[in-house]
């Protein structure tokens, strides 16, 4: 399926390309690092030293006129331990400009949570932040997407998508929603509030009872200029791994960052995530993340981060699990 969504998206591409404008390019996240995990109720700890290709997005862009375009994007990652490359289609959609700053995307696109977070917290290719991690957020899912502007420094955007996600696309007994509403009091601040229901493209079946939704809300507040970067996100969520269980269960996390650039090419960054696991079930476990780092760059296409991580499981005030990682994280776009 992905090699005919290939030769499809390129095929259209191509011939409009003397049409309209066309545009062809990239972005590679890579990093080396010495990863080290301790599981502290076996007593037994590991590590190992490699490099992974964490993301290689291959971009074709082609506008029919000023209304019309169409975009394409492989998504590519080599992970350690992996015997071989997986590879997705991350965006596959026809776009639609109309008269007062709405835009539709028809295909697999940008989720609008996520596309505005990782916007604003401007690291993305070190990690993701802590709702992607806690897995109950889809940077892009198969669907019907819609922004638009509604007033002074407001804007509103809909996505009425598969539940899947761009790795699975896959329909489940009913599609998922998301939106989000965000507001720029000036331009450097925004204000933003999401959500999401849906059944995640799960099977309604005999042998696989559905018994819940899984449903989000998300709070967001950042800054960013030239010099300061910081803000925080708040997701709260209800049973993303449990429905299929009897039980329900709930999730909260906080992510937290800030950076500042203290020379012309270099900038000091940290983050700091919780999250309280399964609130309902078992309020024992935490999760926790962490990463501090410096950030070089010496061209404009190009990032390079000297980071350390460290993420620590955590079940009635005990650590049963931790891990710490230092390496180089980097961005290149082309």
């Amino acid at each position: 399926m992905l090699t005919a969504a290939m030769a499809c998206a390129f095929g259209c591409v191509g011939t409009s390309a003397h049409a309209g404008e066309f545009s062809f390019g990239g972005k590679m996240f890579a990093e080396a690092s010495h990863a080290e995990q301790s599981d502290h109720v076996a007593q037994t700890s590991s590590s190992d030293t490699d490099a992974d290709l964490k993301r290689l997005y291959l971009d074709a862009n082609s506008a029919f006129d000023s209304d019309w375009s169409a975009h394409f994007t492989a998504d590519v990652n080599w992970l350690r331990g992996h015997r071989g490359a997986d590879i997705w289609l991350r965006h596959l959609y026809l776009q639609r400009r109309f008269a007062g700053a709405t835009i539709v995307r028809v295909g697999v696109a940008d989720m609008p949570v996520m596309s505005l977070t990782s916007k604003w917290y401007g690291y993305r290719y070190v990690d993701p932040v802590g709702a992607s991690l806690a897995k109950i957020d889809s940077s892009a899912d198969w669907g019907v997407h819609a922004t638009t502007h509604l007033a002074a420094g407001v804007d509103m955007a809909v996505s009425v998508v598969t539940g899947g996600g761009y790795k699975r696309p896959d329909t489940g007994r009913r599609a998922g929603g998301e939106a989000l509403l965000s507001w720029q009091p000036g331009k450097h601040t925004v204000l933003a509030l999401g959500g999401y229901d849906g059944q995640l493209a799960a099977d309604d079946s005999a042998a696989h009872h559905l018994y819940h939704t899984a449903r989000r809300v998300d709070l967001m507040v950042a800054y960013a200029d030239e010099t300061w970067r910081f803000g925080t996100r708040y997701s709260y969520a209800s049973n993303w791994a449990n429905l299929y269980s009897v039980r329900s269960d709930r999730l909260r996390n906080l992510s937290t960052w800030a950076s500042v650039r203290v020379a012309p090419q270099w900038s000091l960054f940290a983050r700091y995530d919780y999250t309280d696991s399964s609130v309902l079930i078992d309020p024992s476990r935490k999760a926790r993340y962490a990463n501090a780092g410096v950030e070089w760059q010496p061209a404009k296409r190009l990032r390079l981060a000297l980071v350390f991580k460290h993420t620590a499981q955590e079940r009635a005030d005990d650590t049963i699990r931790s891990g710490n990682e230092t390496g180089i994280w980097s961005e290149w776009s082309f």
